[in-house]
C-alpha cells in the first residue's frame, strides 16, 4: 500500500480521536452544575380541633334474648288431649289454659278413692263404739266371774258337809274358769282398742291422701300458665293419647327475660366495678320499630361454645312482649358520664386507641383510652377518647394515612372541632 493512501484512511481516524481528547478536556476544565435541592413532602390531611368535657359513652354489643324461666310443660296424668286453645308464638296470661286433658279417667278414680275413704271413716266410728262396748261389757263380765266364784265356793262347802257331790264343784269350776277366759278376753280386747282405732285412723288418713291426689290428677287435667308467658312450640294436638312425662307446650315467661350479649375483654373491668358499686347500667334496642329497655343485671359465670369472652345478662324492663325467644338483638349499653373525654371520628383512630396530635405542622402520636361509642346531634357514631395531654384547642389528624408515623411533615384542613357533640 502507498503511503498516500495509508495516510487517507488514517485522517478520519486522527479527527475523531482529538474530537474527544477535546470534550474530556473541556469537561473536566469547565465549571460543575449545582446539585438540585431536595424539598420535603407535606402530606395533606383534615384536622380536628379537640374540646375535651364530659360525655356519656355507649357500647354497642350484639346479643340474642334468652329466658331463664324457659319450661316444658309436661303430662302429668295419662289420657286423650280435648283440646289446645294456644298456638306457637301466642302469649298467655298468668292462669290462661294451655292444654286440655280429658278428665274422665281421673274423676272415675277419684270416685272410687272417696267410696273407700268413707268407708275408712265408718270402720274408725266403728272402732270407736266397740271400745265403748268392750268397756260396758267387760264391767258385767267382771260381776259374773265374781258370781261363778262364789258359786264354786258354795258348791265346796256343801261337799264339805257331805250335801253336795264332786259333779257340783267340778261344774262350778268349769264355769268361774270359762269366767275367767271371758274377761281375759274383754279385758285384752280393751286394751287393743287404741292400737286397733290408731290403725283405723291410719288407714282412713293413707286413703285421704290418695283421695287429695286424684283430686289434684283432676285439677292436672288443665294446663295452665304458671305466669306471663310467650308460647314457644306446641308438642300435641287434640285427640292424641299422651302418658305421664310426656311434653306438651313449651312456654317462657315473659316477666324474665334477657338479652344474653358478649363483652369485649377490654371493657370486662370497667364493667365488672361497676357492678360491685350497683351503678345503674341501662340499655337501649330497637326490634322491628318498638323500643327496647334492658339493664345489666349480671355477668354470665361461663363461656359457651362459640363466644368470645364473658357474657352479659340483661334484663329487659319494657318492651318484652315484642321479644321473641333467641332474636338477634343490637344493643347499646349506656355508660355512666366520662369527665375530659373526647368525641373523634373513627377515621382519627389508628389500630383500636392510636391517634396523631398535629404540633409543628407534623405527627406526634398518642395511646389513648377509649370509653366506648356516641351519637352526636347529627345521629352520627363517633368514637370517645381520653388523654391527659389532650387539651381545648389541639389538633388531631382525621385522615387516614397509611405511612403515618412520629415526624411526619402534614398540611392541616380544619374540620368542625372535635369534643362534646
Amino acid at each position: 500500500m502507498s503511503p498516500s493512501r495509508f495516510a487517507r484512511k488514517l485522517a478520519p481516524l486522527l479527527i475523531l480521536a482529538a474530537a474527544v481528547v477535546g470534550f474530556m478536556i473541556l469537561r473536566a476544565t469547565g465549571p460543575s452544575a449545582p446539585p438540585p435541592e431536595a424539598t420535603e413532602r407535606a402530606w395533606q390531611v383534615r384536622g380536628i380541633e379537640v374540646d375535651p368535657g364530659v360525655n356519656r359513652p355507649t357500647l354497642q354489643l350484639f346479643g340474642r334474648t334468652s329466658s331463664p324461666q324457659t319450661a316444658i310443660l309436661r303430662a302429668a296424668i295419662e289420657g286423650e288431649i280435648d283440646g289446645v286453645p294456644v298456638r306457637a308464638g301466642q302469649t298467655a296470661a298468668v292462669g290462661a289454659l294451655l292444654v286440655q286433658i280429658d278428665p274422665s279417667e281421673t274423676r272415675l278414680n277419684l270416685a272410687q278413692r272417696e267410696a273407700e275413704l268413707n268407708e275408712a271413716t265408718a270402720a274408725i266410728e266403728s272402732e270407736r263404739l266397740r271400745a265403748e262396748a268392750d268397756v260396758r261389757t267387760l264391767a258385767r263380765e267382771r260381776a259374773l266371774l265374781q258370781i261363778a266364784q262364789r258359786g264354786l265356793d258354795r258348791a265346796r262347802d256343801l261337799r264339805a258337809r257331805d250335801l253336795g257331790s264332786d259333779a257340783s264343784v267340778d261344774d262350778a269350776q268349769r264355769s268361774l274358769e270359762q269366767a275367767r277366759l271371758t274377761v281375759d278376753a274383754r279385758e285384752q280386747a280393751v286394751a287393743d282398742a287404741p292400737s286397733r282405732l290408731a290403725q283405723a285412723q291410719a288407714r282412713e288418713a293413707r286413703i285421704r291422701a290418695t283421695v287429695e291426689r286424684s283430686r289434684l290428677d283432676v285439677d292436672r287435667a288443665e294446663i295452665r300458665a304458671y305466669a306471663s308467658v310467650r308460647i314457644a312450640e306446641v308438642h300435641v294436638s287434640p285427640g292424641e293419647r299422651v302418658r305421664v312425662g310426656d311434653p306438651l307446650v313449651r312456654v317462657y315467661s315473659l316477666d324474665d327475660l334477657e338479652i344474653r350479649a358478649s363483652l369485649p375483654e377490654v371493657v370486662l373491668p370497667r364493667i365488672t366495678r361497676l357492678l360491685a358499686e350497683q351503678q345503674p347500667l341501662p340499655a337501649e334496642a330497637s326490634v322491628a320499630g318498638q323500643p327496647i329497655r334492658a339493664e345489666l343485671a349480671r355477668l354470665a359465670g361461663e363461656t359457651r361454645d362459640g363466644e368470645a369472652g364473658i357474657s352479659a345478662l340483661f334484663r329487659v324492663t319494657e318492651g318484652a312482649r315484642d321479644l321473641p325467644l333467641n332474636r338477634f338483638v343490637n344493643l347499646q349499653l349506656i355508660l355512666p358520664e366520662e369527665p375530659d373525654s373526647i368525641a373523634v371520628p373513627f377515621e382519627a383512630l389508628y389500630g383500636r386507641d392510636r391517634v396523631f396530635r398535629i404540633v409543628d405542622a407534623r405527627l406526634q402520636g398518642l395511646q389513648v383510652e377509649r370509653l366506648g361509642e356516641i351519637t352526636d346531634a347529627e345521629g352520627r357514631t363517633r368514637a370517645l377518647i381520653r388523654h391527659p395531654d389532650l387539651a381545648s384547642g389541639d389538633v388531631l389528624v382525621a385522615t387516614r394515612l397509611p405511612n403515618a408515623v412520629d415526624g411526619l411533615r402534614v398540611e392541616v384542613e380544619m374540620n368542625t372541632p372535635a369534643g362534646t357533640p
